[in-house]
């Protein structure tokens, strides 16, 4: 029985043009892994102003969009390895 891993994306409601690009990535991306993985979820936070990025538990790195994997951020505007992301999901 595997634990719970939550991936929560931190994007901007009005991105730039490779943020949008980069964000419809990583949900591509994402939603992909869902299909194969059960114990997998995954949050999506939509900021207003990149101020309200203090209040987003695990962002340290304010450059957007963002992936936090169970509290720790993994990306800082860019896609992770799919690699990696498996690599995470088949560790819990």
């Amino acid at each position: 029985m595997h634990n719970k891993v939550i991936f929560q994306v931190v994007s901007l409601k009005e991105p730039c043009s490779a943020c949008l690009i980069t964000a419809g990535l990583l949900k591509e991306m994402l939603e992909k892994l869902k299909s194969k993985y059960c114990h997998m979820e995954v949050i999506y936070t939509t900021l207003e102003h990149i101020r309200e990025a203090s209040a987003v538990e695990g962002l340290e790195v304010e450059k957007l969009p963002a992936l936090i994997v169970n509290g720790e951020q993994i990306t800082a505007g860019g896609l992770p390895a799919l690699g990696q992301l498996t690599a995470l999901l088949e560790a819990e």
